[in-house]
């Protein structure tokens, strides 16, 4: 039996665009959050860190992925990032990727991930996305500014 899952024609190119962007910082194949699990699996290259970086993002906004001495260390020895610094690098990527669809411009979802926020206790939605738990917070709330729900 074969199941036909509903996706609004906005939503579908939102995800398209979402893990064209994926693609590019992760620089792998990313077609849906199997392919993100895996490449967590597979330990991501430091390379990730350059690429975030080129995308506007500061080493202190990026330091909860990898301590700086650490990765000076993975650099030096050609060596990939660990499962969890992956994952987190991965983590924080789907939230910017996800925030460039929201706000359509990088200048824009920056200025929102950096802003304070009252939902997320006065921190910034990069503040909270450096736990699980926090990043999906930021992604729900993500989700609601692109449906609509809030400016």
């Amino acid at each position: 039996m074969r199941t036909i899952e509903f996706t609004p024609t906005g939503a579908r190119n939102a995800r398209w665009t979402e893990y064209a962007l994926l693609s590019k910082l992760l620089d792998a194949r990313v077609r849906d959050a199997t392919d993100l699990a895996g490449l967590a699996q597979e330990r991501v290259d430091v390379d990730v860190i350059d690429r975030l970086a080129a995308q506007g993002l500061k080493a202190d906004e990026l330091a909860f992925i990898i301590p700086r001495r650490t990765l000076t260390h993975r650099r030096q020895q050609h060596e990939r990032l660990s499962t969890e610094e992956s994952d987190r690098a991965i983590r924080l990527a789907r939230i910017v990727a996800q925030a460039n669809v929201a706000f359509g411009s990088n200048e824009k979802a920056l200025g929102w991930l950096r802003g304070l926020q009252k939902r997320f206790g006065g921190l910034s939605a990069l503040g909270m996305a450096a736990t699980e738990q926090g990043a999906r917070l930021v992604e729900d709330a993500l989700v609601q500014i692109d449906e609509g729900y809030f400016a």
